[in-house]
């Protein structure tokens, strides 16, 4: 039984274990600050949605507020930061500003 478990940990170690992420849009790519934005946000809504309609109990909506600004930083500094020897800006058609 635990020969099994290890060796169907080996397998997933072999092939790498997918975490589901969001795609950046810009980039195409899977996204961490992206996705940890789009989470807090959500988080920040069900506990306002929760605190409004006293049915949640009691959430710590300013911790999450906290935790939907860090996210955010992060996620905007991310995109701003280009290849990290020149900052670069989005504009709305995809080029990059300089």
């Amino acid at each position: 039984m635990i020969d099994k478990i290890k060796e169907l940990f080996r397998r997933l170690n072999s092939k790498g274990f997918a975490i589901p992420m969001l795609r950046d849009p810009r980039t195409g790519e899977a996204s961490v600050s992206l996705t940890m934005t789009v989470i807090s946000f959500n988080v920040v809504l069900v506990g306002l949605v929760g605190k409004w309609s006293k049915m949640l109990g009691d959430i710590d909506v300013q911790g999450a507020i906290y935790w939907f600004i860090t996210c955010s930083g992060l996620y905007f500094a991310r995109r701003m930061s280009g290849d990290g020897k020149q900052i670069t800006l989005d504009t709305n058609e995809g080029e990059k500003k300089e």
